[in-house]
């Protein structure tokens, strides 16, 4: 039968050896970008030929590495830490009828750099986007 002291010094030992070592502390994270950027210039034409825009809005996020600033449209997934966006209304020529469509661009920060990003929504039913934490610098006819 194993007695009390040898299980203690078993015990103190497998403590000891799991302990960490001073120089394996965690890398020190990389300097955060001094301030948001403005939306980068667009390409001609950010949507495609097939899309006829309506209205267009334009967000901006003037918090420290857009934290809490979100961007979601329905059906596709938020995306978060936006820095900018804009939004295009209209609609996209899909078969024999024009069906109502909403396109996006977006700048937002992926806890190193700041990336962009596009997509679009289209239904025949509701239509929706929500931009939480941003200001609107924009809206009205398309740029």
């Amino acid at each position: 039968m194993v007695n009390l002291s040898s299980f203690r010094a078993l015990l103190v030992f497998a403590t000891m050896a799991g302990w960490p070592d001073a120089n394996a502390l965690a890398q020190a994270r990389p300097p955060a970008p001094s301030a948001p950027p403005e939306i980068p210039e667009l390409p001609s034409q950010p949507y495609p030929p097939s899309f006829h825009p309506n209205f267009q809005w334009t967000y901006s996020c003037s918090r420290k590495l857009a934290a809490g600033c979100l961007m979601s449209c329905s059906s596709n997934p938020s995306a978060s830490s936006v820095a900018a966006a804009e939004v295009w209304l209209g609609t996209n020529d899909v078969g024999s009828a024009p069906v109502p469509a909403v396109f996006y661009y977006l700048v937002y920060y992926n806890g190193s750099e700041y990336l962009t990003g596009t997509g679009f929504v289209q239904s025949t039913r509701n239509l929706a986007c929500q931009a939480l934490g941003m200001k609107v610098t924009y809206a009205g006819p398309p740029k």
